[in-house]
Formats: structure tokens, sequence, C-alpha cells
């Protein structure tokens, strides 16, 4: 194994100076790999997502479908930052080799799903004739 090779492969492992990555997204980790699910709950259970979801239901609970159009386009806003803007400035993807930060993907379909279904709940129903 060549010099160049070697550095690629020790350039690629987790060294103890990006554990402060892990410390700052989740300081109780236990060093297990985060799932999918671990994410999903950790970003629903985020201050932003926690308003969102109030707003859901208020929505929902008045049946507005004007509330649910705002609640919407506020979910794929929040969806866009998580998924497409780091604002931790590349902390995320360093939590992520680490594995501490797990993929996204799945609170993004519970979002897609959410906001489908309070469309089609708030939708007009067709006048019986």
């Amino acid at each position: 194994m060549g010099p160049v090779r070697g550095g690629l492969i020790l350039a690629l492992l987790p060294l103890q100076a990006s554990a402060g990555v892990c410390e700052t997204f989740r300081p109780g980790w236990d060093g297990v790999p985060v799932t999918g699910f671990g994410e999903a709950v950790a970003l629903l259970g985020s201050p932003v997502s926690l308003v969102l979801l109030v707003a859901t239901v208020v929505a929902l609970r008045f049946r507005s479908q004007w509330g649910v159009l705002g609640t919407s386009l506020l979910w794929a806003a929040w969806v866009s930052v998580i998924a497409f803007l780091d604002p931790t400035g590349g902390a995320r993807s360093a939590g992520m080799t680490e594995g501490c930060v797990g993929s996204p993907t799945l609170f993004i379909l519970a979002v897609s799903v959410l906001c489908t279904a309070a469309v089609l709940i708030t939708a007009p129903r067709p006048a019986k004739e």
C-alpha cells in the first residue's frame, strides 16, 4: 500500500479532532450509529418542528385551507433547510460520517405524508345532489 493510498484511508477514519461534532449534536451519544428512525424522532422533536406541528393541528382543527397551505409551505421551507442548506457549516455531514447523525429521509417522508393528509382533510367535499 503506497503512501497516497494509506493517507487517503487514514483521512476517512474518524479521529479525536472530529469527536467534538458529536458532542455538539448529540451530547449523550453512546457510540451506536443513529438510524433513520432515531434521526426522524430527533428532528421532529426540534423546536421548529414542534411549533409547526402545533400550527398544523390548529389549522386542521379549524379546517382552514389557508392555514394548511401556510403550514405546508413552512414545512417545505424547514425540510429544505435540513436537506439542502447546512446551517451548521458542514458539521452535519461530519456527524453523519461519525455516525451520531442519521439520514433525514424518514423525517422528510413523514412531513410529506403529514402535509398531504392535511391538504386532503381540508379539501372541499363535493356537494350531494
